[in-house]
């Protein structure tokens, strides 16, 4: 759902939409399994490693990548937020939005309140 979700704002900017990687999908799965575990969530994981790092460990070899992640009760709240980020401080919308990545891959786990959403964009 969060794919479609972000999707369809690409469309409605008449941007073409995410293809699913599957070593995306493994990569943010991972961190957001990870971001659960130890009750607390960032753009690093608990080993220190990052965005880059975590997609190459998935078996992608991105030319591009970036990482969006929340705390939210739902798809729609967790999308909504990054969507409506307010302009000069909304590097959240900007990667849903842009035009370097063409394919996303996202994480769901539970968090202490709500879930922690993962979307990890790429090329290659």
């Amino acid at each position: 759902m969060v794919v479609t979700l972000i999707n369809r704002k690409r469309a409605a900017h008449g941007l073409p939409p995410y293809s699913i990687a599957p070593e995306l999908m493994r990569s943010a799965q991972a961190h957001a399994n990870d971001c659960s575990a130890r009750g607390w969530c960032s753009h690093f994981g608990s080993d220190g490693a990052d965005t880059k790092t975590r997609e190459s460990r998935a078996g992608y070899t991105p030319t591009a990548w970036g990482e969006n992640w929340i705390q939210a009760f739902d798809p729609v709240k967790a999308v909504e937020w990054w969507y409506n980020e307010p302009p000069g401080n909304d590097p959240h919308r900007r990667n849903l939005l842009h035009t370097r990545y063409s394919e996303i891959g996202v994480g769901i786990a539970p968090a202490g309140n709500g879930y922690y959403f993962i979307a990890d964009l790429g090329s290659r």
